[in-house]
Parts: structure tokens; sequence; C-alpha cells
């Protein structure tokens, strides 16, 4: 895995905005609130991210499982929308047990599985070359395509697409020889997971592990690939209008996104006209927050320090 620091995150995020939908800000100043339950009786339905508002890796953040908990016995309907590519809908409730969550497979949304409709349309898969570990839940699905982990990196010829699916057993040595394989070569990308870095707790630090957002915009700036990639997860609107439209929501600004990044979260769930909750228990949790959105100019509807 690669380590990266808020900083290198927030550079990776603003070098790439061509990539996300445009900023579109509230027209009303931003409030700071306790908690969700404040402002729950305003909205119909709750989308919430996963790592660093429910949990860090597969630790519960404090106090998010007893929210969740009333959030279920008030009756709003929620889901937790995630850039996770290594969950899909199939195994969701087993993987959220484990965590102490009681959530259906149906309260759960991955771009994972926005990426898997998009693979069981997608012709022509040998010549399509992938990041994700050598045995993922997607394997049946990705049949046809080149592994680049089994390659340690190395693009082999006659490729010309790379998918940057999930990067739990990427590292340096194999990014590395992923960008010199490239040099000299244009290729179509796609994203099943556009973050930049997820955060996780280690020897009680908060650290921020390389995703791959980060390999691809990585790749783009070292070898000058000219192709916009696509998009699977947030802030990508396919994955918000694919839960909105399976909850009957017509009217947006009934929807609260919930999240710790301004980027992902925040950005796409303006962008739907939804309104947004940023909490501070997870990427930016021992920063100035307000200087975060001073500096990113992507402002939320709420504040909160956790859910």
């Amino acid at each position: 895995m690669i380590e990266i620091n808020l900083p290198i995150l927030s550079q990776c995020y603003v070098r790439r905005m061509e990539w996300y939908p445009a900023v579109k800000n509230p027209l009303s100043p931003t409030q700071r609130i306790r908690g969700i339950a404040e402002i729950l009786d305003q909205f119909e339905l709750i989308m919430l991210d996963s790592y660093g508002v429910l949990c860090r890796g597969t630790t519960p953040i404090d106090g998010a499982i007893e929210v969740m908990a009333e959030i279920r016995r008030m009756g709003k309907a929620f889901c937790v929308v995630s850039n996770d590519t290594m969950t899909n809908q199939a195994v969701a409730a087993d993987r959220y047990a484990a965590r102490g969550f009681d959530f259906s497979s149906n309260e759960v949304v991955t771009s994972l599985d926005i990426t898997e409709s998009w693979l069981k349309t997608l012709d022509g898969k040998e010549s399509w070359a992938y990041v994700a570990p050598t045995v993922h839940p997607s394997d049946e699905l990705l049949a046809g395509m080149t592994n680049l982990n089994g390659l340690n990196g190395v693009v082999p010829a006659g490729i010309d697409s790379i998918l940057f699916l999930a990067g739990s057993t990427w590292n340096a040595e194999m990014q590395a020889n992923l960008v010199e394989s490239a040099r000299g070569r244009q290729f179509n990308l796609a994203v099943g997971n556009p973050d930049m870095g997820a955060p996780n707790v280690v020897d009680g630090r908060i650290h921020i592990y390389a995703t791959p957002g980060y390999f691809a915009d990585n790749l783009v700036m070292e070898t000058g690939q000219q192709a916009k990639p696509q998009l699977f997860g947030k802030p990508g609107g396919t994955i918000f209008n694919y839960v909105a439209e399976r909850h009957g929501i017509t009217d947006p600004s009934k929807v609260l996104m919930v999240g710790d990044t301004l980027y992902t979260d925040i950005l796409g769930g303006n962008a739907m006209g939804f309104k947004t909750l940023l909490l501070e228990c997870g990427v930016y949790r021992g920063t100035d927050v307000d200087a975060v959105i001073a500096e990113a100019g992507i402002i939320p509807d709420f504040i909160a320090p956790h859910l």
C-alpha cells in the first residue's frame, strides 16, 4: 500500500477537477450541528459514505452503530453509498454485519455494483487491463481482461484500456512499473473507485492510503494521458442517480448526502442538488475544516464533528 498525507490528497483532487462535476455550492451559509439527529426530519432519504463516516477500515467509528439504529427506528430511508470496490451487494450485508451494522444488501450500494453493471456490457475485454487483487469478487466479469497486479504493474503490448478497480494489494513498485510501461502510449481509462485516498487508523493515528483515483492521477501526470476517465463512483452522478431512482426521489433537496471528503461526497452531493453534511471524524480529523473548505471552494450545507 502507498501512504500519502492530506496535502498530497488535496493536490491530487485539485489537479483532476476536470474529471468531476462542476462545483455547485449552497446558497445559504453552512450550519454547524452536533449530529445528524438535529436535521433528520428535513429529509426523505439519507445517503452515507462508509469509510470515515461509519467506520475506519473494519472498525466502526464511536457512536455510528447507535446513530444508524436510531435512523432505522425513526423509519427514515437510508443507503450507504460507498466507493468500495471490494464489496458488492451480494456480500454487503455480511461485510457490514462483521462491523456491527444491521444493513440489508438493499441498503448498501457501492461503486463496485456500478462497475459490474458496466462490465456486463463491455465488449473487447481482451484489450483491457485492470488494477485489482488477483482474487477479486468480480473475477467472473473480469474474465478475459489482463490483471496488472499479477504482472507486477507492467502493461503488456496489445492493451489499450485500463480499469483502476481496487488498490488493496497495489504498491509503489507496481505503480512505477505501470508508469514506465505506459510511457509513449495512450489508454482509455476507467476508475471504479475515484477516491484519491482513504483514511484508516494504525496505532491510534489516522493514516491515508492511496486508492485507485490516485493511481490513475499519477499515471496521467507522469505519462500525459489525454483521455478523460470514466468514473463509476462518487463524485460522478451515476451512483447517486441509481440510489435516488431506486427510492423514487423526485425532489433532490429532500436527500442528505453525509460524507467526510469534500471532493467526492460533498462535491458530488451538491452537484446532484442534494443537501450535504460534512463530518470532521474522517479524513479531515484533527485539521482546521473551515480552512480546508476555504481552500477547496467546496461548501457543505452542514458540518458536524461526527454522525
